[in-house]
């Protein structure tokens, strides 16, 4: 029986720069989300790392559109 494997989206792990026209961040999406939420606490990386968790579990579609409404200036 083939087990049902869950794995955090592609999308995370790549940089910003070559997923969207928009970005000139050459880190990765998931650096570039860390970095968002961080100033968005005031730098709290228990916040941080919790506020984190739920990306593991989301689609890429999920994460891009995240992304486009959080990061895009």
């Amino acid at each position: 029986m083939a087990e049902n494997i869950q794995t955090e989206p592609e999308l995370l792990n790549l940089r910003m720069n070559e997923e969207f026209d928009w970005s000139d961040d050459k880190n990765v999406v998931r650096d570039a989300i860390w970095n968002h939420i961080m100033e968005a606490n005031n730098r709290d990386t228990i916040k941080t790392e919790e506020a984190m968790k739920p990306f593991l579990d989301k689609t890429d579609a999920q994460v891009r559109d995240y992304v486009e409404q959080n990061l895009k200036k």
